[in-house]
């Protein structure tokens, strides 16, 4: 992913990766909350801010909340702002929240499904009716912002295990939006290191090359940390190539850490879960969408045949008939 022109691109050509770009540009004329799901190192604040940068709001601010980070007991000063006295300690002049510096433009939720419970019940009230008011303030303040979420949980799971509100959770998924894993999309890793290598040759100002044999390892490799590993493996190569070169040998200390050999991916590969997942299916559908090929798509991405998708299909529709 870069900015091109001020404008954020997925770097990719697969059918993952063309299908995400074209729901962005689509989603970003709306105001619709939107929801980003993908693992961690996907990417998922990159896309929620090439939302934002293609759309009307890209002149205003794009402002983002680690909600898993805030500290409980500074919850409502952080977002919504206090008053000047408001509390012990409390700045004179007092301060603006970020809910209120986001005005005008957009709030990125980061990593949602780790807000606790006194941030879910605050940020609930906050989408009922968008408005705020300052701690030790009276005054009301109208919000007009564009929320993105983001979460490498699943939500659903969460909702029904009690860990997420599911009021909140219906609240943000409005317009859901699939980050792909890496290894999902092998084909865009050549195009991903060679960006990289290019940004990096930019910055420096040396040429840096990838040797055939450690790039096809690279396509070998599953990705558990995703782009964001990728970027760190082509980052360890730069800071230790003597000559611009990065080869095999000289990230072998790298993968050794990760306990890599030869062919890791079709190892991790080997160790997916063998049971049926509805959850995953239902995401599946969703990206790939219910036509044939959408089925076959999802079929290929579970690892079971299209019969066995069809017959999962037809209990489900059983189970809710009943």
């Amino acid at each position: 992913m870069s900015f091109v022109n001020g404008n954020m691109q997925l770097v990719g050509q697969s059918p993952a990766i063309c299908r995400l770009r074209e729901q962005i540009g689509k989603v970003a004329a709306m105001d619709a909350v939107v929801l980003v799901q993908g693992e961690s190192g996907t990417g998922k604040e990159l896309v929620a801010r090439a939302i934002h940068m293609q759309s009307p709001r890209q002149q205003k601010a794009f402002v983002a909340i680690n909600c898993g980070a805030i500290p409980e007991s500074l919850t409502e000063s952080i977002l919504f702002g206090y008053e000047g006295g408001a509390f012990s300690g409390a700045h004179s002049a007092g301060q603006t929240g970020l809910l209120e510096k986001a005005n005008g433009g957009t709030l990125f939720l980061d990593e949602a499904g780790e807000m606790p419970p006194s941030l879910q019940a605050k940020m609930l009230r906050t989408l009922q009716n968008y408005k705020i008011r300052r701690v030790g303030g009276s005054q009301v303040c109208q919000l007009d912002v564009r929320i993105v979420a983001a979460s490498n949980r699943n939500l659903r799971d969460a909702v029904k295990s009690g860990r997420f509100r599911e009021d909140l959770f219906y609240r943000l998924d409005v317009i859901p939006l699939i980050v792909p894993p890496l290894r999902e999309r092998q084909g865009d890793i050549r195009l991903l290191v060679e960006f990289f290598l290019e940004s990096y040759s930019a910055a420096r100002g040396v040429r840096y090359e990838i040797s055939s044999g450690l790039l096809k390892k690279f396509e070998s490799y599953a990705w558990p940390g995703n782009v964001r590993e990728l970027k760190n493996f082509v980052e360890y190569g730069i800071c230790f190539s003597e000559d611009g070169r990065l080869t095999k040998k000289l990230l072998e200390p790298r993968f050794a850490l990760v306990g890599a050999s030869e062919c890791p991916g079709a190892r991790v590969v080997r160790r997916r879960k063998p049971a049926f997942d509805a959850t995953q299916l239902e995401t599946l559908l969703r990206r790939y969408g219910r036509s044939t090929e959408g089925k076959k798509a999802a079929a290929r991405q579970m690892g079971i045949s299209l019969a066995t998708l069809y017959r999962h299909l037809r209990r489900d529709q059983e189970d809710g008939a009943r």
